[in-house]
């Protein structure tokens, strides 16, 4: 097989994190993927605190989203047009930004699935100009914004939560 074939297809495999990209709503599917394998770990660990900041969560985040700068950069080469809707590795990486200092329930689970596909979809500002940033940056990084605003709106709603759950 030839060296740029492989090439080519490893990174269409890492863009499209094993082909979840090439499924109907696949931002949407990829970030339910993210959903699933937290709540897998959650479950095989026993801690519903595996992402409030250990050192491990914070590298799988980072590396994820150095991957996503690798695999989404020259989409049009790949896919034919710039950041397909095939590249999903920025949403695994968005999704994974949401749940840093998150406790990880079932319920934290959902609401940053909503929140992260809120912000992904709606795009408000900053969200919206990172994606004018060259290359595979762009691609990953308006998915990177997408979860930070993601993130500090749970953060926000958990400690609202907290305050007032005395009272209800």
């Amino acid at each position: 097989m030839d060296k740029t074939v492989l090439a080519r297809w490893l990174r269409k495999t890492g863009a499209s994190v094993f082909f979840l990209g090439y499924c109907p709503a696949s931002g949407t599917v990829a970030s339910a993927f993210v959903i699933a394998v937290l709540l897998l770990v959650r479950a095989k660990t026993g801690f519903c605190n595996v992402s409030g900041g250990t050192v491990a969560y914070w590298l799988v985040t980072l590396a994820v989203i150095g991957c996503s700068f690798y695999f989404s950069s020259r989409s049009r080469e790949l896919f034919g047009v710039e950041d397909s809707s095939r590249i999903v590795i920025d949403e695994v990486a968005g999704q994974l930004v949401v749940f840093l200092m998150v406790p990880l329930t079932v319920r934290t689970l959902i609401a940053g699935f909503i929140l992260f596909r809120f912000f992904d979809i709606v795009k408000p500002f900053p969200v919206y100009h990172m994606e004018e940033l060259e290359d595979g940056v762009g691609v990953t990084m308006d998915d990177v914004a997408a979860g930070v605003l993601a993130n500090a709106s749970l953060l926000i709603l958990l400690a609202v939560y907290h305050a007032i759950k005395g009272y209800l």
